[in-house]
């Protein structure tokens, strides 16, 4: 899995990252819940926050979060947390839950009341999720990488 990323903004930026692999944003569709894919592949997932963007693009199915570290209101957070949840790093929570959200290609209305993160694992239900999350920290963002399975990741900054 290659992750693409910049840290300027960009806005041919996913076009510029899917030209690179041979493949073109006009031949992409959405399923029928948003999810951008290209038929044939590349499999691939894009974010973007505050000034950095970032694709994630391989031969597996993937969802992309990143989320700009900073400061957030302690009410605020405490009001969309389990306690349980209180006593995670909210970003690597947030991004943990976001990109499985894109890995399902579903809502964030519909999969984020069932799901809890808690010591670094992903919870639908209370039960463990088959799949597998790795979290890095780049130019001041905490990112999440959901896969269907263990890959290991190449960084390419553009």
């Amino acid at each position: 899995m290659t992750l693409f990323y910049t840290t300027s903004a960009d806005r041919g930026f996913l076009a510029r990252v899917l030209s690179l692999c041979g493949a073109d944003e006009r031949n992409m569709l959405r399923t029928q819940s948003g999810k951008p894919y290209l038929p044939g592949g590349p499999f691939f997932s894009f974010t973007d926050t505050e000034g950095f963007s970032a694709a994630a693009v391989g031969d597996c199915e993937a969802g992309l979060d990143a989320e700009r570290r900073r400061a957030r209101p302690l009410a605020a957070v405490k009001r969309r947390l389990s306690p349980e949840e209180r006593e995670e790093d909210f970003f690597r929570l947030w991004t943990a839950k976001e990109a499985y959200i894109k890995y399902r290609g579903e809502t964030i209305a519909r999969l984020l009341p069932s799901l809890c993160y808690q010591k670094g694992a992903l919870l639908m239900h209370g039960a463990p999720l088959g799949v597998f999350l790795q979290h890095f920290e780049l130019a001041g963002c905490c990112l999440c990488l959901c896969t269907e399975r263990e890959t290991s990741v190449l960084f390419r900054e553009l």
